[in-house]
């Protein structure tokens, strides 16, 4: 139902701006390669979305707040995500080698990685539903990448750093977000079951007991 050239198009923009929360405006103005006058209108964009997300090339990642009926978690834009992270690599035009030699986008890839794979085993848990997984962010600029949410009402915050110099700055964002919660009158559930910091280049697993928070590498995740 699309041109193949509009469709790289938005593909080309959705692999610069993956694991952002990027608005229908600026994919559109990616996609009109400059020329404003011809960029895509907003339903037109909409629609090549949906048909990525139906042949599974894309999946979105909606917003979290703890109360269950909080606006936020229907105004707050979604990221996008590749269902398989090599696709916007690929997309970019992008090898191993500059790959390893951009820290920002392979952070960005990884993250994608990590959603991929925590989307996969959030699916198997007892509990579980199809808006499980989900991501914070609000007006005072805090975000964290992942949160778990089951039906009853259990939930688990996890960032994602690519290294471990990182970790300290996901360990920060997580004190934040537990306060918020816990200072919230209106979330009936306020302490989480679990915090962790998911890394790629984590030695070991292990529990910093003075932030009450577990950080681990990637390939310790198990169903």
């Amino acid at each position: 139902g699309g041109t193949p050239d509009m469709a790289r198009r938005i593909v080309s923009s959705l692999a610069r701006n993956v694991a952002t929360a990027a608005t229908l405006q600026t994919i559109a103005q990616d996609a009109s390669l400059g020329d404003e006058a011809g960029a895509p209108a907003a339903s037109t964009v909409t629609s090549y979305l949906n048909m990525l997300e139906d042949m599974y090339v894309i999946e979105g990642l909606h917003g979290w707040d703890a109360p269950v009926r909080a606006k936020s978690r229907l105004r707050t834009k979604p990221k996008r995500y590749f269902a398989d992270p090599s696709i916007p690599a690929a997309a970019l035009g992008m090898g191993p080698e500059r790959l390893l030699s951009d820290g920002q986008t392979f952070g960005l890839l990884f993250e994608s990685l990590c959603v991929h794979d925590l989307r996969a085993y959030t699916a198997c848990l007892s509990g579980a539903h199809p808006g499980s997984l989900r991501y914070y962010g609000d007006s005072d600029g805090l975000e964290v990448d992942v949160v778990i949410e089951l039906r009853d009402g259990r939930w688990a915050a996890l960032e994602i750093k690519l290294g471990e110099a990182k970790v300290p700055d996901g360990i920060r964002n997580i004190e934040r977000l537990r306060e918020k919660v816990a200072s919230n009158p209106a979330a009936r559930n306020p302490k989480p079951e679990f915090c962790a910091v998911v890394t790629a280049t984590s030695p070991f697993c292990r529990y910093d007991a003075a932030h009450d928070v577990y950080v681990f590498p990637i390939t310790a995740l198990r169903p």
